[in-house]
């Protein structure tokens, strides 16, 4: 019936499987769940290991790292059942019926679900720029997601038919941080699967430093670039690069270009949202004139 497919490196998702399996033993169907670490060498590979002590579950470290988009290819490569569900590791669902509502799904017609991404409100979190970002322009309400299906699919929480993911799979070039999340879901569209949005969210908790995430951003950015250049993307099926677009026309790129050290610093010191949009579309202006010199 369902196979769940997580992806770790260096985390402990055994909180995670817990919760899912404690779930899906209630749901009373056939179920699997499958994790991999992607060659992180952590000790949290211990904690991790308690995953195979649950009934139909595995974890596994894989000897080298492969990266973002191949690991969860490999995962959908074993499976065994119909269905699949990719939930990132630093997550746990919202509601304690979260397997039940994807379960409730499954249709001959409709065959990709996407849960959507929750933050829980906690005052320390408010440090993090990370949090901010992700109430922001993640946390974002089902009208809102219906309204906008490619730009609000995350790979953190999606039930997928394990047909319809073998006609895409993730593209493998996209080895680190960013954007595999986007190219898959083009690749849906362009092959006319719809994708549903359900309010059955999980809670992100895997909040990184600012220092990480603006490095990360950085590099989802320059995954971005490599994309258009590849022939992957369209500029008018992505905004920022429509932006970065017009700000070139406009012949404002090369003074972004200089200020984008200076909204790195703000974004980290300030954990401003506005400054790392702003580090975003000046980054991508850096980016595209190195690969034009």
């Amino acid at each position: 019936m369902i196979s769940v497919l997580i992806p770790t490196y260096n985390y402990n998702a055994y909180n995670l499987v817990a919760e899912i399996h404690r779930q899906l033993l209630k749901s009373n169907v056939s179920f699997e769940i499958i994790c991999l670490d992607d060659g992180s060498n952590s000790s949290q590979n211990d904690l991790n290991e308690k995953i195979n002590t649950l009934s139909h579950s595995k974890f596994e470290i894989l000897a080298q790292n492969i990266g973002r988009s191949a690991i969860r290819n490999l995962l959908a490569k074993k499976a065994t059942f119909d269905w699949l569900l990719f939930l990132d590791a630093d997550v746990v669902p919202v509601k304690n019926d979260f397997i039940t509502t994807y379960l409730n799904q499954i249709s001959e017609k409709i065959s990709v679900f996407c849960g959507g991404i929750a933050y829980q409100n906690h005052d320390q979190n408010q440090k993090y720029l990370r949090y901010k970002y992700g109430k922001k322009h993640e946390e974002v309400a089902l009208e809102e997601r219906i309204k906008e299906p490619l730009k609000y699919f995350f790979t953190g929480n999606f039930f997928i038919a394990k047909e319809v993911f073998k006609e895409m799979q993730f593209e493998e070039k996209l080895v680190e941080y960013g954007r595999e999340d986007f190219l898959f879901s083009v690749g849906l569209s362009e092959k006319k699967y719809a994708i549903t949005h359900l309010k059955n969210e999980v809670f992100h908790l895997g909040l990184d430093e600012n220092k990480i995430f603006i490095a990360k951003t950085k590099k989802a950015m320059e995954n971005l670039v490599f994309l258009e250049n590849e022939g992957y993307l369209e500029k008018e099926k992505q905004k920022l690069l429509e932006l970065v677009a017009l700000v070139t026309t406009l012949k404002m790129n090369f003074l972004l270009i200089k200020l984008y050290p200076f909204f790195e610093r703000k974004a980290e010191k300030l954990s401003s949202v506005w400054y790392l949009n702003l580090l975003k579309v000046s980054y991508i202006c850096f980016l595209k004139k190195k690969v034009n010199e």
